[in-house]
Protein backbone atom coordinates (compact mmCIF):
# COMPACT_ATOMS: atom_id res chain seq x y z
CA UNK A 1 0.00 0.00 0.00
CA UNK A 2 2.36 2.68 0.57
CA UNK A 3 5.14 1.35 -2.09
CA UNK A 4 1.69 1.82 -4.35
CA UNK A 5 1.22 5.19 -3.21
CA UNK A 6 4.81 6.24 -2.97
CA UNK A 7 4.46 6.10 -6.94
CA UNK A 8 0.62 7.50 -7.03
CA UNK A 9 2.97 10.65 -5.66
CA UNK A 10 5.82 10.29 -7.94
CA UNK A 11 3.56 10.72 -10.76
CA UNK A 12 1.88 13.60 -9.52
CA UNK A 13 5.31 14.89 -8.53
CA UNK A 14 6.56 14.42 -11.78
CA UNK A 15 3.31 15.84 -13.48
CA UNK A 16 3.66 18.92 -11.13
CA UNK A 17 7.39 19.38 -12.20
CA UNK A 18 5.99 19.60 -15.79
CA UNK A 19 3.86 22.15 -15.14
CA UNK A 20 0.46 20.68 -13.98
CA UNK A 21 -1.05 22.75 -11.55
CA UNK A 22 -3.98 20.17 -10.72
CA UNK A 23 -0.83 17.93 -9.96
CA UNK A 24 0.48 20.68 -7.34
CA UNK A 25 -3.09 21.16 -5.75
CA UNK A 26 -3.42 17.70 -5.45
CA UNK A 27 0.25 17.24 -3.99
CA UNK A 28 -0.83 20.20 -1.65
CA UNK A 29 -4.30 18.45 -0.66
CA UNK A 30 -2.08 15.40 0.17
CA UNK A 31 0.31 16.88 2.32
CA UNK A 32 -0.27 20.00 3.83
CA UNK A 33 -1.97 18.92 6.85
CA UNK A 34 0.50 15.99 7.25
CA UNK A 35 3.49 18.63 7.09
CA UNK A 36 2.09 20.72 9.80
CA UNK A 37 1.67 17.64 11.83
CA UNK A 38 5.21 17.18 11.72
CA UNK A 39 6.11 20.51 12.00
CA UNK A 40 4.30 20.55 15.99
CA UNK A 41 6.98 18.01 16.76
CA UNK A 42 9.06 20.60 16.64
CA UNK A 43 7.33 23.70 18.35
CA UNK A 44 3.83 24.21 19.79
CA UNK A 45 3.51 27.81 17.84
CA UNK A 46 1.06 26.78 15.17
CA UNK A 47 1.13 30.11 13.73
CA UNK A 48 5.35 29.56 12.40
CA UNK A 49 4.03 25.62 11.78
CA UNK A 50 1.45 27.18 9.41
CA UNK A 51 4.07 29.73 7.99
CA UNK A 52 6.41 27.63 7.06
CA UNK A 53 3.98 24.89 5.79
CA UNK A 54 3.03 27.50 3.26
CA UNK A 55 6.56 28.45 2.36
CA UNK A 56 7.36 24.78 1.58
CA UNK A 57 4.73 24.87 -1.16
CA UNK A 58 5.68 28.26 -2.15
CA UNK A 59 8.88 27.72 -2.62
CA UNK A 60 8.56 24.34 -4.59
CA UNK A 61 6.13 25.84 -6.92
CA UNK A 62 8.50 28.91 -7.07
CA UNK A 63 11.42 26.44 -7.94
CA UNK A 64 9.86 24.39 -10.16
CA UNK A 65 11.61 24.52 -12.80
CA UNK A 66 14.66 23.56 -10.94
CA UNK A 67 13.70 20.81 -9.40
CA UNK A 68 13.81 16.91 -9.83
CA UNK A 69 11.86 13.67 -9.96
CA UNK A 70 12.56 12.52 -6.41
CA UNK A 71 12.04 8.70 -5.09
CA UNK A 72 9.80 9.57 -2.43
CA UNK A 73 7.65 12.39 -2.16
CA UNK A 74 6.61 12.45 1.39
CA UNK A 75 10.38 12.64 2.73
CA UNK A 76 11.34 14.83 0.59
CA UNK A 77 8.47 17.40 1.79
CA UNK A 78 8.95 16.69 5.35
CA UNK A 79 12.97 17.27 4.67
CA UNK A 80 12.09 20.34 2.83
CA UNK A 81 9.66 21.04 6.13
CA UNK A 82 12.39 20.35 8.89
CA UNK A 83 14.73 22.38 6.87
CA UNK A 84 12.13 25.21 6.71
CA UNK A 85 11.49 25.25 10.17
CA UNK A 86 15.10 24.30 11.25
CA UNK A 87 16.18 27.72 9.55
CA UNK A 88 13.65 29.94 11.07
CA UNK A 89 14.90 28.50 14.69
CA UNK A 90 18.54 28.94 13.99
CA UNK A 91 18.51 32.13 16.57
CA UNK A 92 15.68 30.70 18.93
CA UNK A 93 18.04 28.32 21.21
CA UNK A 94 14.64 26.83 22.99
CA UNK A 95 14.31 24.70 20.39
CA UNK A 96 17.91 23.14 20.34
CA UNK A 97 19.07 20.67 22.06
CA UNK A 98 22.42 22.24 23.52
CA UNK A 99 24.36 19.38 23.24
CA UNK A 100 24.04 18.75 19.62
CA UNK A 101 22.94 21.91 18.28
CA UNK A 102 19.92 19.74 17.00
CA UNK A 103 16.68 20.82 17.13
CA UNK A 104 13.86 19.11 19.50
CA UNK A 105 11.75 16.47 18.37
CA UNK A 106 8.83 16.55 20.80
CA UNK A 107 6.50 13.11 20.23
CA UNK A 108 3.26 14.22 20.32
CA UNK A 109 0.15 12.59 19.48
CA UNK A 110 -1.97 13.87 16.65
CA UNK A 111 -5.23 16.20 16.77
CA UNK A 112 -7.66 13.37 16.11
CA UNK A 113 -5.73 10.95 18.97
CA UNK A 114 -6.29 13.91 21.54
CA UNK A 115 -9.68 14.69 20.92
CA UNK A 116 -10.28 11.04 21.23
CA UNK A 117 -8.72 11.66 24.10
CA UNK A 118 -10.79 14.26 25.34
CA UNK A 119 -13.96 12.89 24.55
CA UNK A 120 -13.56 9.74 26.48
CA UNK A 121 -12.39 11.95 29.65
CA UNK A 122 -15.92 13.75 28.90
CA UNK A 123 -17.48 10.79 29.06
CA UNK A 124 -15.69 9.15 31.99
CA UNK A 125 -16.42 12.36 33.78
CA UNK A 126 -20.15 12.30 33.53
CA UNK A 127 -19.97 9.02 34.52
CA UNK A 128 -18.12 9.62 37.60
CA UNK A 129 -20.85 12.81 38.09
CA UNK A 130 -23.52 9.67 37.85
CA UNK A 131 -22.09 7.69 40.24
CA UNK A 132 -21.70 10.18 42.76
CA UNK A 133 -24.68 10.84 42.75
CA UNK A 134 -25.50 7.99 44.17
CA UNK A 135 -23.47 8.20 47.28
CA UNK A 136 -24.48 10.66 50.23
CA UNK A 137 -23.07 13.83 50.79
CA UNK A 138 -21.47 12.85 53.79
CA UNK A 139 -20.02 9.67 51.43
CA UNK A 140 -19.20 12.71 48.89
CA UNK A 141 -17.85 14.63 52.17
CA UNK A 142 -15.56 11.78 53.12
CA UNK A 143 -14.21 11.20 49.72
CA UNK A 144 -13.15 14.84 48.84
CA UNK A 145 -11.95 15.30 52.62
CA UNK A 146 -9.56 11.85 51.79
CA UNK A 147 -8.74 11.67 48.19
CA UNK A 148 -8.91 15.58 47.10
CA UNK A 149 -7.76 17.64 49.45
CA UNK A 150 -5.18 14.42 50.45
CA UNK A 151 -6.15 14.71 54.80
CA UNK A 152 -5.25 12.86 57.57
CA UNK A 153 -7.43 10.48 58.76
CA UNK A 154 -7.10 12.26 62.16
CA UNK A 155 -7.93 15.51 60.30
CA UNK A 156 -10.42 14.66 58.71
CA UNK A 157 -12.03 13.39 62.13
CA UNK A 158 -11.86 16.87 63.00
CA UNK A 159 -13.64 18.42 60.18
CA UNK A 160 -16.51 15.93 60.13
CA UNK A 161 -16.99 15.54 64.23
CA UNK A 162 -16.39 12.00 63.46
CA UNK A 163 -14.08 9.47 65.40
CA UNK A 164 -11.48 7.70 63.61
CA UNK A 165 -13.11 4.16 63.19
CA UNK A 166 -16.19 5.86 62.08
CA UNK A 167 -14.44 7.97 59.40
CA UNK A 168 -12.62 4.30 58.13
CA UNK A 169 -16.04 3.05 58.25
CA UNK A 170 -17.35 5.32 55.92
CA UNK A 171 -14.60 5.67 53.62
CA UNK A 172 -14.65 1.83 53.07
CA UNK A 173 -18.21 1.85 52.70
CA UNK A 174 -18.15 4.50 49.97
CA UNK A 175 -15.80 3.03 48.15
CA UNK A 176 -17.22 -0.59 47.90
CA UNK A 177 -20.38 1.20 46.65
CA UNK A 178 -18.60 3.29 44.47
CA UNK A 179 -16.86 -0.24 43.35
CA UNK A 180 -19.66 -1.69 43.05
CA UNK A 181 -21.45 0.84 41.11
CA UNK A 182 -18.59 0.90 38.27
CA UNK A 183 -19.00 -3.06 37.74
CA UNK A 184 -22.22 -2.70 37.35
CA UNK A 185 -22.27 0.04 34.51
CA UNK A 186 -19.60 -2.22 32.39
Amino acid sequence: MENQQNEQHKILWNSFLKGDDAAYAELYNLYVNKLFVFGMHFTSNREQVKDCTQDVFIKIYAGRHKLKPVKNVKVYLYTAMKNTLFNLFKKEVEHFHIDTIEPVFELEYPAEHQIIETEKLAIQKKEIAAIMQTVTPRQREVLYYRYVEELSYEEICKLMQMNYQSVRNLLHRTILKIRDKINNRK
